[in-house]
């Protein structure tokens, strides 16, 4: 994505994500986060494999079906996320390691006490960059 500005997601998706996180604690939950142009307005909560609170692998078959419902939906995918359900919404050391995406976003979940924060980061060469967005329709959220 060209300016991290543009990026906007629906609400019911953002709260997805939150839920989805919480059903998953304190094991690390992950999805991806599909749209058209630079909105994203749907979600495809995947299965962990590893089973990890520190870690996240979505199963190649199930990522490959994933990316079949994307192309037949006429989206793209725009974002992954993952929650980290012992930590904070920065990437950790293996995001780093792990994460090398471009042009898709990296989406963090983390379930602090009182409320969830979500970021939003695009890997350039440089590693991650914060991005912000907006709750569609509701004005900027982050950072």
């Amino acid at each position: 994505m060209d300016r991290p500005e543009d990026r906007e997601i629906r609400e019911e998706v953002w709260i997805s994500m939150i839920e989805h996180a919480r059903r998953e604690a304190p094991l690390e939950c992950c999805g991806l986060l599909t749209g058209r142009g630079r909105l994203v307005d749907a979600i495809i909560h995947c299965t962990n494999e590893l089973g990890s609170p520190d870690a996240f692998s979505i199963p190649p078959r199930e990522l490959f079906a994933a990316f079949r419902r994307i192309r037949e939906s006429e989206r793209i995918l725009l974002g992954i996320y993952h929650s980290h359900p012992n930590g904070d919404a920065t990437p950790s050391r293996r995001d780093f390691e792990e994460f090398h995406y471009g042009g898709v976003d990296c989406w963090i979940v983390a379930l602090q006490e009182g409320a969830p924060v979500i970021r939003c980061f695009s890997w350039t060469a440089r590693g991650f960059i914060e991005a912000e967005y907006a709750l569609a329709g509701k004005g900027r959220t982050r950072p």
